[in-house]
Order: C-alpha cells, then structure tokens, then sequence
C-alpha cells in the first residue's frame, strides 16, 4: 500500500511538471507569436513609409527631367542669379541701355546642376524616410 501511495505521488509529482513545462512552453509561444505579430505590422508600416517616399522621389526626377527637357527644346532657360564679384570691371553703358544678353549655365554645367537637383531629392527622400521609420519603431 505504501509503496502504491509512493507510486502515486510520483506520478502526480510528475504530472504537475509536465503542466507546468507546458504551461512555460505555452506563455513562450504566446509570446514569440505576439513578437512576430508585432513585427509584421512594422514590416507593413515601413513599407507603406518606403512606398510613400519612393514615389516622393519618383514625382521630384520626373519633374527635374521635365525641367532639363524644356530647358533643352528652348521653351524655358535656366537662369542662375549671381552677383559679380566686386574686384570685376562693370560694363557701362553710355546711352542708358542695358546690355540684352544675361548670362547661361554650359551644357555641362546645367547637366551638373540637374544632377544636384536630383542628388539633394534623394538625400531628402532618405533622412525623412529615415525620420519616418524611427518614429515608427519607437512607439
């Protein structure tokens, strides 16, 4: 009979250990599934801030080279203000009229300022991507 009761404490011995792993290895599962929950939700959320600037930045190049290809058919010119150095000799004109010539970018300097255009477009795309991604994963 004694031998029986031992047999049968152990057993139920065993059995609270069982539940109790069970119960352990069920709050983990619980809790890894609510993590990677949690991670596809910023997954998504990420996306759709990487869609939103990439299209940003597609809307920026399309209208940088909408200004380069009216630039290059004549319909507009690109003009840069600039004010001479004061060491440089200023024309003068005697009978009051103004020189009717303005200055122009070269080719390759335009092409250079396209270039730059669309260079600070990205950086701007990427740091308020950026910006908008750390403020995604720290809430």
């Amino acid at each position: 009979m004694i031998s029986l009761i031992s047999e049968v404490n152990h057993y139920r011995h065993s059995a609270n250990e069982w539940k109790s792993k069970s119960a352990q290895a069920s709050a983990l599962a619980d809790s890894r599934l609510k993590t990677i929950n949690q991670m596809q939700i910023q997954q998504k959320a990420v996306s759709a801030i990487d869609q939103a600037y990439q299209l940003q930045l597609k809307a920026k190049d399309d209208e940088i080279s909408f200004l380069s290809d009216r630039v290059k058919s004549g319909s507009v010119r690109l003009r840069v203000k600039a004010v001479c150095p004061s060491g440089v000799p200023q024309a003068s004109t005697s009978s009051g009229i103004t020189n009717a010539t303005s200055a122009e970018l070269s080719a390759d300097a335009r092409q250079d300022y396209y270039t730059l255009r669309s260079q600070l477009a990205q950086a701007t795309a990427q740091i308020n991507g950026l910006q908008a991604y750390i403020r995604e994963i720290t809430k």
